[in-house]
């Protein structure tokens, strides 16, 4: 077996939502906003400035005991907060202070508590079971709220994982949201050549090896119909006045959200189908291309060809990938993207486009673009288990 990691996830769901907890949460944010306040007007009063040598700079940190000294009993009895609930209430606001007064770029040094929100430390909270059924969240020192919607498969799928803190937050329609996060130690695979490999294109996600492989088509075309029939043309019309007329605006507000949703679930539905595939034909390891400088370059390209990268969501696509593939135990491998697209796999030369995505080679080898990008990764992976070592030169040889 390979490492040992801790992997994270987040259960959505609804909560009742009952009056007295709407309280609650207002009171919490008036007293994050009160302790956030409190410590940008007098920093050295709740914590201490420290010099860090390797990036030059002064670092404020918080003191716990000063913090606590200054503020539990005021949330206690000012805000009507359970000693628990205090206590993460005034760590919370040192954690945001320390990110504005470390901040060169805020310069006012003042930070505003806009959501309407309430962070649980799992000591201030407790999850109440009924016949195998989360039912209500008993909040320590305050009483119980129903849980109103969870789907039964997150339920199922988490059972066993540790809890982590929970967020209840009021969303724009007025409905209670709780944001449990969850951990659990996962044992990974060692890498190995038991692999597939994975590029990401605007058409078409292509997963697969030497002897395999599976497409899934992308969303971009649907999104990108939306974005210029619908919202640019709405926009258009309505030149700015739109931003006055709330019609307008929610309409343009549905559509944009639309577009996430599109997304989000081809994201998450093809992160599950990769991984589903490698286990039911025995693979342990994906090979995903490194795609760091990819968001410098795009600086330099056409709006069109930008708005292209934007929406795709590569980055994210390869996040879930990542973290579906680890959640069942499988490695995952990252390697340069460089001439994986144009190089031949035989004899080593520069393809040319044949039209249609496709590529041919003056050694007489044609082959689908993204198949060979699969290939030439694959390649590459198994030059790096020759080699022994991630760092064996991967230039593009194979």
């Amino acid at each position: 077996m390979g490492d040992e990691v801790t992997l994270t996830g987040t259960i959505v769901m609804t909560v009742r939502a009952e009056p007295w907890l709407f309280e609650v949460i207002e009171n919490y944010r008036n007293a994050l906003q009160y302790v956030v306040d409190s410590i940008l007007k007098d920093p050295t009063k709740y914590g201490y400035y420290k010099y860090i040598k390797k990036e030059g700079k002064l670092k404020w940190y918080p003191n716990i005991n000063k913090l606590h000294k200054e503020f539990y009993e005021t949330l206690k009895s000012k805000y009507r907060l359970p000693a628990k609930i205090s206590q993460d209430c005034f760590r919370q606001g040192s954690y945001i202070a320390k990110s504005v007064l470390n901040n060169d770029k805020n310069e006012e040094n003042k930070a505003k508590i806009k959501s309407k929100f309430m962070r649980l430390n799992n000591q201030a909270y407790k999850l109440i079971w009924v016949n195998n059924f989360l039912d209500s969240v008993k909040i320590i020192g305050l009483g119980e709220v129903k849980v109103t919607g969870l789907p039964k498969k997150l339920y199922k799928r988490y059972k066993d994982w540790k809890l982590g803190d929970m967020i209840l937050k009021i969303d724009k329609k007025g409905k209670i949201k709780a944001y449990l996060s969850l951990s659990r130690d996962i044992k990974i695979s060692e890498p190995s050549s038991k692999a597939v490999a994975v590029d990401l294109n605007f058409e078409e996600v292509v997963v697969g090896n030497l002897a395999r492989e599976i497409r899934f088509r992308a969303p971009l075309q649907r999104i990108m119909h939306i974005k210029k029939n619908h919202i640019e043309k709405t926009q258009k019309r309505y030149t700015t006045t739109w931003l006055a007329i709330n019609n307008i605006k929610k309409s343009i507000s549905r559509l944009w959200e639309r577009v996430n949703g599109i997304m989000n679930n081809f994201v998450k539905q093809t992160s599950k189908e990769i991984v589903k595939w490698m286990k039911q034909l025995g693979y342990d390891t994906v090979i995903l291309e490194d795609l760091e400088q990819l968001r410098d370059k795009q600086a330099k390209l056409t709006k069109p060809w930008r708005e292209r990268f934007t929406f795709f969501a590569y980055r994210k696509l390869q996040n879930w990938i990542e973290w579906q593939a680890k959640k069942e135990g499988l490695a995952v491998v990252y390697l340069p993207p460089h001439n994986t697209s144009s190089m031949c796999p035989y004899c080593g030369e520069k393809m040319i486009n044949d039209g249609n995505r496709t590529v041919k080679c003056k050694c007489g080898f044609r082959i689908n673009r993204d198949k060979l990008a699969v290939w030439n990764l694959y390649l590459k992976w198994s030059k790096v288990l020759r080699c022994g070592e991630l760092r064996c030169s991967l230039n593009g040889e194979t």
